[in-house]
């Protein structure tokens, strides 16, 4: 495949740039169908514009502490190999050892799951629709100062060959289930 030209990028000002994860939705990946080889349709405008969700399921809302969740991604690229791809990782704070919050780690434990994010902005963005996304690591207890954590950090990490995707803002009512 023959490489792009580079595509020209107006500076950015600033505006409306705040960092951070408002809201979170995740469901497993085997409640996504693929059509024509993916999960996902993406417009013209390069949003993802469709998940392909099986009937009667939905990306569930999963509550967040403040700044306790982030969503990054790393480029690994083998020159000799002429191989590139992302690993993006996800992170997230449960607060207390709740029976609750249980039952949700072992929902999520031993399967691949996709998840969509709000940034502090407004935006949508989202991960693991190629089924490549997993908890791949939880560390948690009951802390030893009165102001440690008591609960858990999960960690999901997956790969993917193309970069963290804007989600369109108009499909999330038709995809998320109404937090209880």
């Amino acid at each position: 495949m023959a490489c792009e030209s580079i595509i020209a990028l107006a500076k950015s000002c600033g505006e409306n740039k705040i960092s951070g994860v408002q809201n979170l939705y995740i469901i497993r990946y085997a409640d996504l169908v693929e059509t024509n080889g993916s999960t996902y349709t993406v417009s013209t405008a390069g949003l993802i514009s469709d998940i392909n969700i099986v009937t009667a399921k939905q990306f569930v809302p999963v509550g967040l502490l403040k700044n306790t969740a982030v969503l990054n991604e790393t480029l690994n690229k083998n020159l000799q190999t002429g191989t590139s791809y992302m690993t993006q990782t996800f992170t997230l704070v449960l607060s207390d050892l709740t029976t609750e919050n249980k039952t949700f780690i072992e929902s999520v434990m031993n399967q691949e799951v996709a998840i969509v994010i709000r940034t502090k902005t407004g935006k949508y963005y989202a991960a693991g629709l190629n089924g490549q996304m997993e908890l791949s690591a939880l560390e948690g207890g009951t802390g030893t100062a009165e102001a440690d954590l008591i609960g858990h950090t999960l960690t999901f990490t997956g790969t993917d060959t193309k970069l963290i995707q804007q989600v369109d803002s108009s499909l999330i009512p038709t995809i998320t289930a109404p937090a209880s």
